[in-house]
């Protein structure tokens, strides 16, 4: 079986979009190992995934910045075509260093890099590594971003989409591009959560509404304010309950809230949207695609990025509402909860959960990635005859 390397921007949203993948290549016999930083260590333990530490040296200096800033700065920079400075060129030349000391060791057969660390596809590339990129949305880099200007023959490289095709617009696959392969869902519903929630707190009477905008809601702007929209909303529906989902930054803000609210900084994400009756989501792809393969019924409040793009397809398929996250109002974000509640919803969204599950029953995902070790493998023994065929008629 082939050794494949997982390289992914250092989120957990990022993160956990690979799961699933990671897992079901391992059980078909392959060894996947993921490249990360210091930060997700612990993280990728509790998940019982093999990984690799990228940039030691950055942890043993204590005033280094953390791998996501650096991997932000990175990317920004490679996006807009600015030079790095000293520091930075030196963490690239690090991780080169580091990344070509791993091919004696491990025989990667295969990166998976994701699209938003253009720098170590770089690396792979100067290496010789064979690769693909991944994709966690379902929005490529444009074709004239100053990355793709110096290096068109990224361009050029597969990506693998780490999504349904099924919930993609039908005309969203665009002439021109690099190869895109759709891989399904991609959602591990048995990852571990290891959020507290004490289960007793839920009201069994009454409707379940969670509402939660990702695991980086402080940088949303407006995030506050739309949570204690969403509060108002719920307070006057007594047959509802709701979960609000805060993150650590904003969980102290709001100390007091009306008996059906109980505010959270995190909890056990799958298992809530499992039981929820609403999911009330900024639209990040994470989210979306966990509500969807657990049939729940979404309002998505998009604020920036991809996010309206993903409220558009759910509104497409039928599958919620939208709203505006700067602009609702308490009595608008009542209305449409009391909307989405109504049963046409939840029947759109499990029959569409039905058709995401044999999706994923066929593992397109570890058989296109298989497809592309094949073609991989094809070709080095051609490189290898024609080397030998050369020697031969000297």
């Amino acid at each position: 079986m082939s050794t494949i390397v997982i390289a992914m921007f250092p989120e957990l949203g990022h993160l956990n979009a690979t799961l699933k993948l990671a897992r079901s290549l391992r059980l078909r016999g392959h060894q996947v190992y993921y490249l990360i930083g210091s930060d997700y260590e612990a993280y990728m333990r509790a998940q019982d995934l093999n990984f690799i530490s990228l940039g030691e040296r950055l942890r043993k200096d204590p005033k280094s910045l953390t791998q996501l800033d650096i991997m932000d700065y990175l990317l920004e920079a490679r996006m807009q075509g600015r030079a790095l400075n000293e520091y930075y060129t030196g963490v690239v030349q690090m991780f080169r260093q580091e990344i070509a000391s791993l091919i004696p060791k491990l025989r990667p057969n295969l990166f998976l890099i994701d699209l938003c660390v253009p720098d170590i596809a770089l690396v792979a590339q100067e290496l010789g590594l064979p690769f693909v990129f991944l994709n966690t949305t379902f929005v490529s880099h444009p074709p004239d971003t100053s990355v793709l200007n110096s290096h068109p023959e990224l361009a050029q490289v597969p990506e693998l989409i780490l999504s349904p095709a099924e919930f993609d617009f039908p005309q969203s696959r665009r002439l021109g591009q690099s190869v895109r392969y759709y891989l399904g869902p991609s959602v591990d519903l048995r990852r571990k959560e290891d959020d507290p929630f004490d289960w007793q707190r839920l009201d069994p009477t009454k409707r379940l509404i969670v509402c939660s905008l990702g695991s980086q809601s402080q940088t949303l702007l407006g995030a506050k304010n739309f949570f204690q929209v969403i509060i108002n909303a719920v307070s006057d529906l007594t047959d509802c309950q709701l979960i609000l989902v805060t993150g650590a930054h904003f969980v102290d803000d709001f100390p007091r809230v009306p008996a059906n609210v109980i505010v959270m900084p995190r909890v056990p994400l799958l298992q809530m949207i499992e039981k929820a009756d609403v999911l009330i989501t900024h639209g990040g792809f994470n989210t979306i695609k966990e509500g969807l393969l657990l049939g729940t019924p979404m309002i998505v409040f998009p604020f920036s990025n991809d996010q309206p793009m993903n409220a558009a397809r759910i509104a497409y398929h039928g599958l919620g509402l939208t709203g505006n996250a700067i602009t609702v109002t308490p009595e608008q974000a009542r209305t449409l909860i009391e909307r989405v509640m109504q049963t046409g919803f939840r029947e759109r969204a499990l029959a569409f959960r039905q058709l995401l599950q044999k999706v994923e029953a066929e593992e397109l995902g570890c058989k296109i990635v298989e497809a592309i070790l094949a073609s991989v493998e094809k070709k080095a023994r051609v490189a290898s005859a024609t080397t030998v065929g050369a020697m031969v008629s000297k």
